[in-house]
């Protein structure tokens, strides 16, 4: 039960609202509550039933994401590709009532179906007949609850005898299910405003304008035409909007006083309308919200962080590499992808089970949206929707270590104050590069032929595409502080200016090359589970962290740089200076021949982004390294 609504059939004579009907479905064991009833075309195997998240995620449905009970129909563990299934209440007597409101709470998979969402439908006459009163508007991918407000209409004034049924169809394709919770029958008062959400950035820069904006839906029956809105930070901002809501409609409220602050600061903004149509709302208790805010004392530089599960099994899959290699090539600085593997041999189960994600070709993003589609286009909005994102800290990471030793020392320097902060540093291993021999290593691929349209050279390629033609890049292949994160490596309090360190360690296995693997650096707010902030370094030798090379004196200054690096050395013979960002792309290579004593070569980079370079002076099979900033 997620709001604490009581179980069973209540009438209330006198009290704000007439309610006639409220059922959370706890502790029923499986079955439905006394008076409802699940009616399907594949009768035992397609039913509506009770039960809770362990119950609904073990049995294939998807990742719902609380544990209590409610009401479920799951179609693809039955594989009943279900045409008709409904979830259908008690008979209800509405005499002397109007305006009849109904309120409940819902996941609806319409991931892979043919967008053929729930729809809700009444009937005044015992069930001989039934109206359709409301289509759920599709959100293609959304696996999260959902809060709906529905009014039963006109037909429903009076009427003795009304029952309430929800009916799910896939249409004969691979959605998985509906799940109902928290159903809630009332008479609203005539006057009555619903907060359901307070949206705000939660990290800002100082001194930026930050738009408050409200969900609220109209719960009454009066048209809303003004709506009085306050926040308030220990001093109040009353505002009034003059706006037309209709009964049962939910809009976007914007608050026109912006919130901004001069210094970096945490403050919890609280949110009450106060006034709906010039006067009181007929239920206060609906009325309030709240919303974290920080100020940020430095602009902080974001990465955005996409998880694709993949697997050589399956058909689609192709369109997550043609995917991700085109964000690669488009967004090399910012956008960081990472291929999780489920039922090959390259899966990392731990990986695998931490994601969660169950529909194949399906991404995580910054583990804020989770089960999202997977195209170009797909990745491209999400990169574009999250990458302007304020975040509390920058995230750095620093590789030493030779051999088959690894060590990646991770540090995320804040710019905001947290009072209770739950952040985790953890590091994720990639390997570009990788192949095998057996079968397992074939891809399977739908798109061979041409028949499903272009698909990055795949539809020249047969189905599958075999182990010898493949190469698979970006693979996840370990995770270093678990896949939430490493327990104790960020303090709870945090001021501005406070920096977090913690020193992964990680032993290349003799399968791997090093050279072409890369530590992921991670920031993670474990209260919501989301990748705050990443960062993305090659671990190959070179860029493990050294100062001045003795051998040849090499210097490299100034350090850090913004125009030209000097690269001083001494020496004879044929050398070549690279450039070479972190995650081990060549920036600039230059060869200059027949070199004598000490030479002292400019090497441009004011055309960089900020960040930490590697300067590799090469000769004769030895090579010299030495880091740079660039500013």
């Amino acid at each position: 039960m997620k709001n604490g609504l009581l179980l069973g059939v209540l009438l209330f004579a006198s009290s704000v609202f007439s309610q006639v009907l409220s059922e959370n479905f706890e502790g029923l064991g499986g079955a439905l509550p006394v008076g409802w009833a699940s009616v399907s075309t594949t009768p035992g195997s397609g039913d509506f039933n009770t039960g809770d998240a362990v119950a609904a995620n073990a049995g294939g449905f998807w990742p719902v994401p609380v544990s209590s009970d409610f009401a479920m129909v799951i179609d693809d563990v039955c594989n009943c590709d279900l045409s008709a299934a409904y979830l259908v209440s008690p008979v209800m007597d509405f005499t002397g009532l109007t305006g009849v409101v109904l309120n409940y709470d819902f996941v609806d998979d319409i991931t892979y179906g043919p967008s053929l969402p729930h729809q809700v439908e009444v009937s005044t006459n015992l069930g001989a007949s039934w109206t359709s009163i409301y289509t759920y508007t599709v959100d293609n991918g959304n696996l999260n609850w959902q809060s709906n407000t529905i009014s039963l209409g006109a037909m429903t004034d009076g009427a003795s005898s009304v029952m309430v049924r929800w009916f799910y169809n896939d249409g004969g394709n691979w959605a998985t299910g509906l799940a109902i919770d928290n159903v809630v029958i009332n008479v609203s008062p005539s006057n009555d405003a619903q907060l359901d959400a307070v949206v705000l950035n939660r990290w800002a820069l100082v001194g930026s304008s930050n738009t408050l904006s409200a969900q609220v839906t109209n719960v009454g029956s009066n048209v809303i035409n003004s709506l009085e809105m306050d926040w308030n930070d220990g001093s109040p901002h009353p505002q009034t909007m003059v706006l037309s809501i209709a009964p049962g409609v939910t809009v976007t409220v914007f608050h026109p006083d912006a919130v901004t602050y001069a210094t970096a600061v945490e403050l919890n903004i609280n949110v009450t309308i106060t006034q709906v149509n010039g006067g009181a709302d007929g239920d206060p208790s609906n009325n309030t919200g709240s919303a974290l805010h920080n100020t940020l004392s430095q602009q902080t530089v974001k990465a955005v962080v996409i998880e694709e599960g993949t697997g050589t099994w399956c058909g689609w899959c192709p369109r997550g590499e043609v995917a991700m290699s085109y964000m690669y090539t488009t967004y090399p600085n910012d956008f960081i992808g990472i291929a999780v593997h489920n039922g090959d041999p390259m899966t990392l189960t731990e990986y695998d089970t931490g994601g969660g994600i169950s529909g194949f070709p399906g991404c995580n993003v910054d583990r804020a949206l989770l089960g999202e589609s997977v195209s170009q286009t797909a990745f491209e909005q999400f990169y574009s929707d999250r990458i302007t994102l304020g975040v509390p800290a920058n995230i750095e990471a620093i590789v030493s270590g030779v051999g088959s030793t690894v060590n990646i020392d991770v540090s995320a320097t804040f710019y905001t104050p947290v009072s209770a902060g739950d952040f985790r540093l953890a590091v994720v291993v990639s390997e570009n590069g990788v192949t095998g021999t057996t079968a397992a290593y074939s891809q399977a691929n739908y798109y061979s032929g041409g028949a499903q349209g272009p698909m990055g050279g795949y539809e020249s390629l047969t189905d599958p595409v075999p182990a010898v033609d493949m190469v698979y890049d970006h693979v996840g292949r370990a995770l270093l502080g678990g896949y939430d994160g490493q327990v104790g490596s960020v303090p709870g309090t945090i001021v501005d200016g406070t920096v977090a360190n913690f020193m992964f360690n990680y032993t290349v296995p003799g399968t791997s090359n090093r050279n072409n693997m890369h530590a992921i650096a991670l920031l993670i707010d474990n209260s919501t589970g989301e990748i705050v902030n990443a960062t993305d370094v090659s671990i190959n030798e070179i860029f493990s962290s050294v100062e001045t090379i003795d051998a040849i004196n090499l210097r490299v200054y100034p350090n850090p740089a913004s125009d030209n690096v000097n690269v001083s050395f001494e020496g004879e013979g044929d050398f070549t200076i690279t450039l070479t960002d972190m995650r081990g792309r060549i920036v600039s290579t230059n060869k200059y021949d027949n070199l004598s004593g000490i030479q002292t070569i400019a090497v441009s980079v004011s055309n960089l982004e900020t960040g930490n370079y590697i300067i590799s002076v090469a000769t004769e099979g030895a090579s010299y390294n030495q880091k740079v900033f660039v500013k």
